[in-house]
């Protein structure tokens, strides 16, 4: 090759690769940039004194957050968590799909995660469901297995004891089973794929057994949701339990997930009513998921903050003044964490934060339920 091709081709290479190091430097410095902007430019905010969790506590409630694993990278999140709130909500990484994804397997990795981040902030935990019928937090394996409802129990038995037992002493609180009520009723067209292919709610007692054998320091409890005032789910739920507790069946408390519609909100005293109904035989009341539903709402974002707020007032309230309510928990931090945005494709804003942390009418409304005698 003549020499002048040999460094018009060396020129070339020493050319191409100072473009390719050049775009990959500036992408490095753009991917930096981005996240120094994220990173930085949520501050976390300057709550006052006492945090939430003492004033909460002066009440004999524990106060409570669920918390996501991805959202532990951000600094104003986790200070919010770890400063606010005295335990936390593991949910969603604990289905049985991320749980048990082959017959043969089963993975304890994000919760575990979870589980070490609680144990670092002192933090007790709550998880959630040991047994849901929710189609889509099921592995295909189970749901195409065509097994018989006795080998379901057996699958579920085995479960609960792998599940509960790994987390053994670890767990405050296990929902063990969750929405059975609202789905034997097929509540927004919901069902139970537990019950319809066991032939019976029957599994609810052999759950609540099989759970506190695998961890009997831990309490269990039955959850649902539109169970806060008396009504059809209510009443069913509440026939169910008082009859398995005569059975020696050991449920330890209801769930309430409240979530809350804010087109039409319980009433304060309809709510204490029901919790007290509850109490009376026994069970004191979890608030497991509570957040508001806006998607119904119209009005003015000044009008929607506002019914936000009393509506987040007077749940707490209910829970206080019941004197049966003994844990609240959040469902979300901040407008970011969003089950119903998620759900309904709508701009819902449901929680404490707006998406940059800074606290919101809500925010104060809560504060001020607590601070109350």
């Amino acid at each position: 090759m003549p020499v002048k091709n040999k460094l018009r081709k060396t020129n070339h290479r020493k050319k191409t690769r100072k473009i390719v190091l050049g775009s990959v430097t500036g992408s490095l410095i753009i991917c930096v940039a981005i996240f120094s902007y994220w990173y930085f430019s949520f501050k976390t905010p300057n709550l006052p004194n006492p945090p939430l969790k003492d004033l909460a506590a002066q009440h004999g409630i524990m106060l409570g957050e669920q918390v996501a694993l991805n959202r532990l990278s951000n600094k104003p999140y986790v200070n919010i968590v770890t400063s606010q709130f005295s335990f936390l909500t593991i949910d969603g990484d604990s289905s049985w799909f991320n749980f048990h994804p082959s017959p043969t397997t089963y993975n304890y990795t994000t919760a575990d995660k979870l589980v070490v981040f609680a144990k670092a902030h002192n933090m007790p935990i709550e998880m959630h469901h040991l047994v849901w019928g929710d189609s889509i937090s099921l592995p295909d394996w189970l749901k195409n297995g065509h097994y018989s409802s006795t080998q379901l129990l057996n699958i579920m038995h085995q479960y609960i004891g792998n599940v509960a037992g790994h987390y053994k002493s670890e767990v405050a609180v296990w929902s063990v089973v969750n929405e059975p009520f609202t789905r034997a009723q097929h509540i927004n067209g919901l069902s139970d794929w537990w019950a319809d292919n066991i032939g019976s709610e029957s599994y609810i007692d052999d759950a609540f057994t099989w759970a506190h054998q695998a961890d009997p320091n831990a309490k269990l409890i039955v959850n649902d949701f539109e169970n806060e005032t008396e009504n059809g789910v209510s009443n069913a739920e509440y026939s169910f339990v008082k009859t398995a507790l005569a059975k020696g069946v050991p449920i330890q408390g209801i769930g309430m997930e409240m979530h809350i519609n804010a087109a039409d909100p319980p009433s304060v005293s309809a709510m204490i009513l029901n919790m007290q109904r509850f109490a009376a035989i026994g069970l004191p009341t979890y608030i497991t998921e509570f957040d508001v539903n806006l998607n119904y709402v119209k009005g003015s974002n000044a009008y929607k903050n506002n019914l936000e707020a009393q509506i987040t007032y007077n749940v707490v309230r209910a829970c206080i003044e019941s004197k049966s309510c003994i844990s609240f928990d959040n469902f979300g931090i901040s407008d970011k964490e969003n089950l119903f945005k998620s759900l309904f494709n709508t701009n819902s804003h449901s929680y404490l934060f707006t998406s940059r942390y800074v606290p919101k009418s809500s925010y104060y409304s809560f504060r001020e339920a607590w601070e109350q005698p």
